[in-house]
């Protein structure tokens, strides 16, 4: 059982932890025992992840037994001289505005979920990380619980069961980020 002390940040659902025996890794956990199946879900995509999206995902490697409950080992993004990757939220509060290589590389991320039929809905600013590698920005995604395979029978969600009505709200979703960080919408999502 891996006891976890140092907490990294935490959001409504989940908290990430540092690795108490691995530096170069965190462990995710769910706040409440209810939502202990997202854990799960995400290992279980992250093949999926990674074919589609390796260049904005991190790696996730093992469902793990810790003193917090169930928890997901992932790699911990960090950028030059072993600093943590800033979130977005955090980057913007410093830069006030993104760079031209993060401009395109949102584009490039969307597109591939556009084009993958990846639905996810929930890009919130806490939900991406910049990490600065040799003054090189990468945008990585760090909360693929929201991912919908589309295969809930849902009664009073019906874009989980219909691709196009999927697509319609994660565009709204996009677009609605793009609006909260003040940079135009390419044509390419329009």
């Amino acid at each position: 059982m891996l006891i976890l002390k140092n907490l990294i940040s935490h959001g409504t659902v989940r908290a990430c932890f540092y690795h108490p025996e691995d530096k170069n890794k965190c462990v995710k956990v769910v706040l409440h025992k209810k939502y202990s199946y997202l854990l799960k879900k995400e290992l279980d995509n992250n093949l999926l992840f990674q074919e589609k999206l390796s260049l904005f995902v991190p790696k996730y490697y093992q469902l793990v037994d810790t003193n917090k409950g169930l928890g997901l080992e992932t790699e911990l993004i960090k950028d030059d001289h072993n600093q943590l990757s800033p979130r977005l939220v955090d980057y913007l509060k410093t830069k006030k505005t993104l760079s031209n290589e993060l401009i395109n590389q949102f584009e490039t991320f969307f597109s591939l979920l556009l084009k993958h039929h990846l639905w996810f809905y929930d890009f919130n600013l806490e939900n991406f990380l910049i990490k600065t590698i040799n003054k090189k920005e990468q945008l990585i995604f760090v909360d693929t619980k929201s991912y919908n395979r589309n295969n809930s029978w849902s009664f009073l969600k019906l874009e989980y069961i219909i691709p196009i009505l999927a697509k319609i709200r994660m565009k709204r979703r996009i677009k609605r980020f793009y609006k909260r960080v003040e940079i135009p919408i390419p044509n390419t999502l329009e």
